[in-house]
């Protein structure tokens, strides 16, 4: 009897964060499916997050204290989304060729959800994925930055009309906007990386632990006794 494999088949950028961080515990949150608690800090992300929406489609008039850091910003994405130029919430999937796919497509490979992107089609051949970050601003921005190279990466293969791609990162908490602007001979590269790391996590079928005493005091399943390797 062929034992069958087990693999994790899609990817996107948080998923690959967690497998490079430790397999195993990749393993018990996209193959054994096991959810974890919810945290203040996540629930309070998710409000804001609605608040951004709301505010842009206009289901809200006065800006909430949340986003008064980022007034005039806000306001002008509410202007350009009453004239078909902003799409909120956007679920973007690729294939392993980085095509375009259906969300729940047989042969989607890669997903990413884009918080807000500007496109003023047949004026601009510049866009803008815009992304809305809650919480710390320290220690982030490197990841942050491969974020946004994956952003740019999809974007650019989905609208190949575009001639360049401002991804920006909006920290809301602290009135910081980091911004790179990527053109399909710049992202070329970046692209090339990203894909061998995600085809790495989507081809392996095993899935060892990385414990170190930082990572474990914060891993759900360590505290749990589910992963047998955690440093406690």
């Amino acid at each position: 009897m062929v034992r069958e494999k087990i693999m994790i088949y899609q990817w996107s950028y948080s998923r690959l964060g967690c497998y490079e961080r430790c397999p195993k515990q990749a393993e018990f949150k996209f193959i054994k499916k096991i959810k974890e608690p919810g945290s203040a800090a996540m629930d309070r992300g998710k409000n804001i997050h609605q608040l951004c929406e709301d505010y842009i489609r206009g289901n809200i008039d006065n800006i909430p204290k949340e986003l008064s850091e980022f007034e005039e910003a806000f306001d002008s994405l509410k202007e350009l989304y009453l004239y078909g130029h902003v799409i909120c919430e956007s679920d973007w999937a690729i294939t392993k060729e980085w095509e375009k796919t259906g969300w729940f497509a047989e042969d989607t490979w890669g997903r990413a959800k884009v918080d807000a992107f500007v496109y003023e089609e047949g004026i601009s051949n510049e866009a803008r994925v815009i992304d809305f970050k809650t919480g710390r601003y320290q220690g982030n921005q490197e990841a942050h930055r491969e974020q946004c190279e994956f952003y740019g990466s999809v974007a650019l293969k989905r609208y190949p009309e575009l001639e360049s791609i401002v991804t920006e990162m909006w920290y809301l908490d602290h009135g910081k906007i980091d911004r790179y602007i990527y053109t399909p001979a710049s992202i070329k590269v970046k692209q090339e990386r990203i894909h061998a790391r995600a085809m790495a996590m989507t081809t392996a079928t095993e899935f060892p632990a990385k414990p170190s005493r930082f990572g474990c005091k914060w891993c759900h399943f360590g505290k749990e006794n589910m992963c047998t390797e955690a440093i406690q």
